[in-house]
């Protein structure tokens, strides 16, 4: 009885085994069948009026990977999450400028040759490329994690320096939080892109009680039909830099400058990162300009920039020769550099320290009136301990300054977290 009680159990079992193969079986095959159908329909034709998305400018899931300024190179991949959003939080089309370089995407030279609006990825030494119109853009996508890591950070950092110091931070927008495209096109290209507003209104409350957070967002919006970012390169404009300067003077209590004060100089034809990873026609067509103030006329500041070992002395901090259109932003501070000592002779006026990725280039001559010394550093590049170096040089005041997109990117805020001189 027992071996004819443990063959039908066997039986059973088998009987089992062969039904939920058959079961497998059937749903491979009626998979097949529905895949089939998808990928032999018809193609839908473009209706008359409504902007053409080609599947081969369509890239799925791409991330934070655009680099240069902002970070070193980047292949960090993040998908969309629920909190993703159009371009813009506001709903007001920015009204036309006339200055050169503003953020419209409807300018001479934004069109394929047929006529149709230039929207698609471009895949290059960077990593990507979202290109609009006359635009290159980089996305933007964050998590609760990556805003509370880039706080613990800045807190551990902060931490480290001596009781002193007045601490501040600033959380820099950039230009695809307020470049506003259609929602038929960013969903066909798959642009989504997270609030920036939100991760750094998120950021800030998570930063220590010691920290002044340095909201900049609002100031940046109200003004953001007027020439804020370049529309080739990664990094906002002078007089972006300027508006954010002039929320600092008000947190640190000191007397801003007026642009009115200095003589502006102009550089043309520049054509930034965005341009020479991709090549991109559209974004060669319509070059930005650099509109800078001459903030130290009489270069009565000493500026020192230290890089891999060597020290040059011959730079200005204002109004840099350029060697190529590439390379126009570096008529501020003269290189790209891991750490700037700039002597400003004025007297008795304290000393500032900068940690920040490029965003600080068009930020610090603005400075030069508030402080006897500023000291730059940019944590892509410079390997020391910051609580060494502030307590060596007698450091009055620390700003942190980074662009919302390093400031939740793995790589950066692991360069940043270096800085402590604790090894992770």
């Amino acid at each position: 009885m027992d071996e004819e009680h443990s063959r039908i159990i066997q039986e059973k079992k088998a009987d089992e085994r062969k039904a939920v193969l058959i079961t497998l079986i059937v749903v491979f095959v009626v998979a097949l069948l529905v895949l089939a159908v998808i990928l032999f329909l018809p193609e839908r034709k473009t209706v008359p009026g409504n902007i053409d998305n080609p599947a081969n400018n369509t890239v799925s899931g791409i991330g934070n990977t655009e680099s240069g300024g902002h970070t070193d190179t980047s292949s960090t991949s993040s998908a969309a999450t629920s909190e993703t959003s159009s371009i813009a939080d506001s709903s007001q089309t920015s009204e036309s400028s006339s200055q050169p370089g503003n953020n419209s995407g409807n300018s001479s030279g934004t069109t394929s040759e047929t006529g149709e609006l230039v929207h698609k990825w471009v895949i290059n030494n960077l990593g990507y490329t979202y290109v609009y119109g006359n635009i290159g853009l980089e996305q933007f996508n964050d998590t609760l994690a990556t805003q509370q890591r880039y706080a613990d950070t800045i807190n551990a950092l902060y931490k480290t320096l001596p009781e002193n110091i007045k601490a501040y931070c600033i959380v820099v927008p950039t230009n695809v939080e307020f470049v506003e495209i259609p929602r038929e096109i960013y969903v066909a290209d798959n642009f989504y892109n997270s609030s920036q507003k939100k991760s750094i209104n998120a950021i800030n409350e998570l930063l220590d009680s010691g920290i002044t957070a340095i909201n900049i967002y609002d100031t940046i919006n109200a003004h953001k039909s007027e020439y804020l970012y370049f529309r080739t390169d990664i990094n906002w404009t002078p007089l972006a830099a300027y508006y954010a300067y002039r929320e600092f003077a008000d947190a640190a209590g000191i007397q801003p400058v007026l642009l009115t004060d200095f003589e502006r100089e102009r550089y043309e034809g520049f054509l930034g990162r965005f341009y020479t990873a991709s090549r991109e026609e559209s974004l060669a067509k319509t070059p930005d300009t650099i509109e800078y103030y001459l903030t130290d006329k009489d270069n009565k500041c000493k500026l020192t920039a230290y890089l891999r070992g060597a020290t040059y002395t011959g730079y200005k901090v204002v109004g840099n020769q350029v060697s190529s259109t590439a390379n126009g932003y570096n008529v501020f501070l003269g290189i790209e550099a891991e750490y700037y000592k700039i002597v400003t002779g004025a007297e008795d006026k304290g000393k500032l320290l900068i940690i920040s990725d490029t965003s600080a280039a068009a930020f610090v001559p603005y400075l030069l009136t508030h402080y006897s010394e500023i000291h730059y550093v940019n944590p892509n590049y410079y390997s020391g301990v910051i609580a060494d170096l502030a307590k060596e040089l007698g450091i009055n005041d620390v700003l942190f300054m980074n662009y919302v997109t390093n400031a939740n990117r793995k790589q950066y805020t692991t360069v940043l977290s270096q800085l402590t001189g604790v090894t992770q």
